[in-house]
């Protein structure tokens, strides 16, 4: 991420934000606003006085209109007046969100933004964000290593590795499977038997594996409840499982999970 703001040179080929190169452009900087995993504000003033130091500097006109806008954005307009050291992790963190968006950024980068918060803390960061972005039309450039969250709030996805671009594209088109994983629970064990025993020999079934009453298989094309029934097997549900982004990208990358 360090290279997409120019704060790095790359080793070779180039990034691009809003169709230029940020290490080249201080006018197209001021279109994009950053939270590190640092927050970036000092300790041992309130946030609002942290809030309008930054604005002086960032030369923002109407500076206390601003700062208490970009309060209320966050949900800290009751905190402005706190002194930052005494705020949990996750607060801070919504002063460093505030800060960022001071000067009103095209779009926004966030590294890691919910590492070591609370799950409360987490979903609320999210909901802002997703309000944010909504409300003024901004893009928002995640990066992380929660998939979770990835795919939570995301619409469009990358996944690197060592700097190479694996794969990318919507949230859908990164998860559509190479094969239909589907999961039929049948009513006994004896059915699952046999529905393996048929299912085995149909071409368009690259592979079923019993479990119990359950019988999970993969399709290189549709097999549909009717013809299932059609062979005598009683179906109590089936269904069909999309794959985790967790999935996806141990696939691409090649990796099996590990504890």
């Amino acid at each position: 991420m360090r290279v997409v703001l120019g704060l790095l040179d790359a080793n070779a080929g180039e990034a691009l934000v809003l169709g230029e190169d940020l290490s080249r452009s201080k006018e197209m900087r001021r279109k994009v606003g950053v939270l590190f995993e640092r927050h970036g504000l000092y300790e041992r003033l309130t946030v609002r006085n942290n809030l309008d130091h930054y604005a002086r500097l960032f030369s923002i006109p109407d500076r206390q209109r601003k700062v208490g806008e970009v309060l209320e954005e966050v949900g800290l307009e009751e905190r402005g007046d706190d002194m930052v050291h005494t705020l949990s992790t996750g607060l801070k963190r919504r002063a460093g969100l505030a800060r960022a968006l001071l000067g009103e950024p095209e779009v926004l980068f966030l590294d890691e933004p919910t590492s070591s918060l609370d799950p409360q803390a987490q979903k609320d960061f999210r909901t802002i964000i997703q309000d944010l972005s909504a409300k003024r039309r901004m893009t928002v450039f995640l990066n992380t290593h929660n998939l979770d969250e990835v795919q939570r709030i995301c619409s469009r996805v990358a996944i690197l590795d060592r700097g190479s671009v694996k794969l990318s594209g919507t949230m859908e088109e990164i998860r559509s499977p190479k094969s239909i994983e589907v999961e039929v629970v049948l009513a006994s064990e004896d059915g699952a038997r046999e529905a393996v025993s048929r299912l085995l020999t149909d071409s368009r079934v690259m592979g079923a594996e019993r479990k119990g009453s359950t019988v999970d298989m993969s399709l290189r094309s549709p097999l549909w409840v009717k013809e299932l029934v059609a062979w005598g097997l009683d179906i109590k549900e089936y269904k069909i499982r999309n794959l985790s982004l967790d999935e996806v990208y141990f696939e691409v990358l090649g990796q099996g999970v590990t504890a």
